[in-house]
């Protein structure tokens, strides 16, 4: 028998991930402010970015446009020696989008020089918070540190961010690549003299903790909107319309004598029914949504391609048409490896 549509979303909502609810904090401006020191050492600095990124993860999704006045954004400064700091900002126009933002974090590179923290908490205001303020959005930051700093500094500015009511400071102290414990005085001056607002760790393995992530999940985003479609076939409170996440999805047609002509159809009529339920790419480069490719396969080296992977629905429909039933043997194998070769 064919497939409903509600046979159609359940097996893309189980099978390719694409289509669960959306979460939505609002109006809020997040800024990490993290250690890249000597100290510190690479694979530490690699946890912090790890930790922005999963942390990130569970806040959905990010604002398209950074000039918006509702949505999420997320600026990153890392510190080292006077001079050296560097910055993903909150309205760079590039970070459109949560793969955006992680290719961002992920292209820092560790600094290894000095601790200059409290001249970068008076940066992240300054050059980050101050210059693209929005009205009604909530501003977090999120210090990383093992509470040192260079003495050259200027120990005023560990209180900087405090002057200023509408930030929310959160202070994460973690020992260095040395086992020397973090300076508990320095991180209750860093979050303003708030307790609750810090958290001390041993080591930076801690920070990508799921436990700790889904606490500070809860400070980051404390009331979340969860949106999902009110579908006719819903049986599940999970299910939602597929969100701005890439998908590239590959069907593999067994074209053997066992499947029959009538099969065959049925396939076919499916994998068009996909095509009509994803929200397909807007464009051949376009970085979001869904594509689309099949391959029937017989025996080995008996591989039709109806359609390499694409948005156009014209080229999806063209290709199922085209496409002709086999009636041959079945070499799975080979057609995997052809799929991942060629497709």
């Amino acid at each position: 028998p064919g497939l409903t549509d509600c046979d159609v979303m359940t097996y893309m909502r189980e099978t390719c991930g694409c289509c669960d609810c959306e979460k939505y904090c609002g109006a809020l401006d997040i800024v990490f402010v993290i250690d890249s020191s000597e100290s510190i050492g690479l694979t530490n600095f690699t946890l912090e970015k790890n930790f922005i990124i999963n942390t990130i993860n569970r806040l959905g999704s990010m604002a398209s446009d950074p000039a918006s006045l509702t949505g999420t954004r997320v600026g990153v400064v890392q510190f080292s020696h006077k001079g050296t700091f560097e910055a993903i900002r909150l309205d760079d126009s590039t970070i459109n989008s949560m793969s955006a933002f992680k290719t961002a974090v992920r292209n820092l590179q560790w600094i290894a020089g000095g601790t200059f923290m409290p001249s970068a908490l008076k940066f992240a205001y300054d050059h980050l918070i101050r210059e693209s303020k929005r009205a009604h959005a909530k501003v977090s930051v999120v210090v990383v540190t093992d509470g040192r700093f260079d003495p050259a500094d200027d120990d005023s500015l560990l209180r900087y961010l405090c002057n200023y009511p509408g930030v929310e400071v959160n202070a994460i102290g973690v020992g260095d690549m040395f086992d020397k414990k973090h300076d508990s005085e320095t991180l209750v001056s860093v979050a303003c003299n708030n307790k609750n607002r810090i958290t001390e760790m041993k080591q930076y393995a801690d920070l990508v903790a799921e436990s700790f992530i889904e606490r500070l999940e809860t400070v980051l985003c404390p009331d979340p909107v969860i949106k999902c479609p009110d579908l006719p076939c819903k049986s599940e409170l999970d299910v939602a319309p597929c969100v701005g996440r890439p998908v590239d999805l590959v069907f593999l047609l067994d074209g053997s004598e066992r499947l029959g002509t009538e099969n065959f159809n049925h396939f076919r009529s499916f994998v068009q029914q996909v095509a009509s339920t994803l929200v397909m790419a807007k464009t051949r480069n376009d970085q979001n949504w869904a594509r689309l490719a099949l391959v029937e396969f017989g025996k080995e080296n008996e591989n039709e391609v109806a359609f390499p992977l694409t948005h156009d629905s014209n080229v999806i429909s063209t290709g199922l048409s085209r496409l002709t039933y086999l009636d041959s043997s079945s070499s799975t194998g080979p057609a995997i490896l052809h799929a991942i070769d060629n497709i």
